[in-house]
């Protein structure tokens, strides 16, 4: 995470549909964040007031709503969080992508950065054409290779590590 404490959940969602609604302009009305969140105004102008006391929102009454630096680190984060996530259930596991979306949005603020980072790494490891999860080259048999180490599996094709 990039704060020394960490957020809540809410928190982090409410910076995700802010960086998505706000889009290039990378502003957005409360109404905006509000039908993104599926939330009514006035709820969105509580967690905005504490997310403007935690330096992640720039917040106008009765205008834009804008993520400050730290804020956008905090929300493309999230995002990064979840898109890994959503590929691993679609793209690994076969569920469908609404179900997957669903999914990966709860999952998205639970799973620590360890976890996401080996999700990562399985992934670009299930996209490179050279590797066969399962298969187990004589060369990694008794020590990792250092391709093999970060998923702590090897999954390469016996010609992959030559």
């Amino acid at each position: 995470m990039h704060r020394p404490k960490p957020i809540s959940s809410t928190h982090e969602m409410y910076l995700k549909v802010l960086h998505q609604v706000g889009g290039q302009r990378g502003v957005a009305r409360l109404t905006d964040l509000a039908r993104g969140l599926g939330v009514s105004p006035g709820t969105v102008s509580g967690v905005l007031h504490k997310l403007e006391d935690m330096h992640l929102v720039e917040h106008q009454r009765y205008g834009f709503v804008a993520l400050t630096r730290e804020g956008n680190g905090v929300a493309e984060c999230v995002l990064r969080r979840y898109e890994t996530i959503r590929a691993l259930l679609t793209d690994v596991l076969g569920v469908d992508a609404e179900t997957a979306a669903v999914d990966a949005c709860m999952m998205e603020h639970a799973a620590s950065q360890t976890t996401v980072d080996r999700m990562r790494a399985l992934l670009a490891r299930l996209r490179d054409p050279r590797v066969r999860i399962g298969a187990v080259p004589r060369r990694c048999q008794s020590e990792l290779c250092a391709v093999c180490k970060p998923l702590g599996v090897c999954g390469a094709t016996p010609d992959s590590h030559e």
